[in-house]
């Protein structure tokens, strides 16, 4: 378990690095500018093993959601946001908010800890009421979320991002089932998944195999995420990098239809709960 906690805080330092690249170029899809402070050095020495097509992939997810959440909060009126293994995410900080949202962060206490310090030093002040949850998810975080102001009975959009494939399958389904028994009719839900085919095909062995090696092992997969959301209640849309709303001019590999069988997929799922 300590092994896993380890290698879940570490991705968040190898995400910021890439949002603090990708804010250094002239034709930016975000701009994170306290991205590569939170890096940090563990952040640095993993980007500069890393090319920046490398990186595409979590650029992409990263707007494609930043997107999202901007478009529930202000077309469709959602106005409490929740993070769910936030990690260094600054989406607090950095996107426009509409006036009175509430966006709670939900991580393990070294990771919320180390954030605010940083942010704090660097005089960031939040775009958003924050609610920073110190809880790890493989305890009971409900409660927590709750007495910190979150209502369960008002419409929530949720983000569950780059972490699904670091847990069991088991886990993912207990954490979709919690969020889908907070989450009211009307609420959205973001997340990012990876079918079986994935651990095993040729065309992602590289990925895979160095995600291994880094100490944070991709092993939990969602095959039919559509069918599965829809038994919690979610209708679901799914895309991948590459297609024409995660593609921004930047995608270089060949694009595979979206449903393509017995293909690797990692999917960009967005679901409204009926």
């Amino acid at each position: 378990m300590e092994a896993s906690k380890q290698a879940l805080g570490a991705t968040g330092f190898w995400t910021a690095s890439a949002r603090g690249r990708e804010s250094q170029r002239a034709d930016r899809l975000l701009n994170d500018p306290w991205a590569q402070a939170l890096a940090g050095e563990i952040g640095a020495a993993w980007l500069a093993q890393r090319t920046e097509e490398s990186t595409i992939p979590i650029i992409l997810r990263t707007r494609y959601f930043d997107d999202f959440l901007v478009r529930i909060a202000t077309e469709d009126g959602i106005r409490q946001i929740v993070l769910v293994a936030a990690g260094l995410d600054t989406r607090a900080f950095r996107l426009r908010w509409p006036e009175g949202t509430r966006l709670f962060e939900l991580d393990q206490p070294a990771v919320l800890n180390y954030k605010e310090e940083m942010l704090r030093s660097l005089g960031t002040q939040p775009a958003c009421e924050r609610y920073a949850i110190q809880k790890d998810l493989t305890e009971s975080w409900q409660e927590a979320l709750v007495d910190s102001g979150f209502a369960i009975q008002q419409r929530s959009g949720w983000l569950l991002e780059g972490f699904l494939f670091y847990l069991s399958n088991e886990r993912i389904r207990q954490i979709l089932d919690v969020v889908s028994r907070l989450a009211a009719a009307g609420s959205w839900l973001g997340c990012d998944v990876i079918n079986s085919p994935t651990l095993t095909s040729p065309l992602t062995k590289n990925w895979v195999e160095l995600q291994a090696r880094e100490g944070a092992p991709w092993i939990g997969t969602l095959d039919e995420p559509e069918e599965y959301l829809a038994s919690l209640g979610w209708r679901a849309r799914l895309t991948q990098a590459g297609q024409a709303d995660a593609h921004h001019e930047r995608w270089v590999l060949p694009v595979i239809p979206t449903k393509m069988p017995n293909m690797p997929h990692n999917w960009f799922i967005t679901a409204q709960k009926e």
